[in-house]
């Protein structure tokens, strides 16, 4: 297989994508509240406004009234609820405790949503996901991208096994605080293998091509759009 010519395109959905039988899809021009992003690794953050501008721009596209909860607000609202349920880290082990975490974001939803009068509110996410390698091709998450490689030159390499894909992780929520839908979308591989030393590294071109967000944000809204 040549390396240039391995081509991305649309595969399967992720299979842990979650909806809720209760889902409803707001009419549009009704108004989402965005949460802030978040992003797994400090090497991501970059990535975060490209994630909600993105996002921004095709719900509105799609006749939706959309704002942004700023991060001044969103932190203080934050820290009162984790404060309420009694932090979302367990004290001795330092493990999340999922229970805690989702009822915290429930009860900001709630106040978010009372303030705003959104119709739905979406937490989006960057997030390291399980990438699984053919040849030069790696699948994850509704997407297909070819592996990047340096120091290779025009010859051809072929692999199989895993590695880490980056995606857009999206929450939605409705105003009462529940979680009905957890999605997923493919971006881009954040790792390149390194010929000449063998080894795997972190690309500098992350998020130079604004697309690969853009393919991320439209995979893991598909399931919104289409129930």
């Amino acid at each position: 297989m040549l390396l240039a010519a391995c081509a991305s395109r649309p595969v399967s959905l992720p299979s842990d994508n979650e909806i809720s039988q209760s889902f409803r899809r707001p009419t549009p021009s009704s108004l989402i509240v965005l949460l802030p992003a978040q992003v797994e690794t400090a090497d991501l953050e970059p990535g975060a406004a490209v994630l909600m501008t993105a996002l921004h721009r095709r719900l509105t596209a799609a006749g939706y009234k959309v704002i942004a909860l700023d991060e001044g607000s969103y932190d203080a609202i934050w820290s009162q609820e984790v404060a309420e349920v009694g932090g979302i880290y367990d004290p001795h082990t330092g493990v999340l405790r999922r229970h805690e975490l989702m009822l915290a974001l429930g009860r900001l939803v709630q106040r978010v949503s009372l303030e705003t009068h959104a119709a739905m509110v979406m937490r989006p996410q960057l997030v390291l996901r399980r990438a699984e390698i053919s040849g030069m091709s790696a699948t994850w998450d509704g997407q297909q991208r070819r592996v990047p490689v340096f120091g290779l030159g025009a010859d051809t390499i072929t692999n199989d096994g895993s590695t880490l894909g980056l995606s857009v992780g999206l929450d939605v929520f409705t105003p009462s605080g529940e979680l009905v839908m957890h999605t997923y979308g493919g971006i881009l591989l954040p790792y390149r293998i390194n010929v000449l030393s063998s080894k795997n590294e972190v690309r500098s071109d992350l998020f130079a091509n604004g697309t690969e967000v853009i393919d991320g944000v439209g995979i893991a809204l598909k399931p919104f759009f289409n129930i």
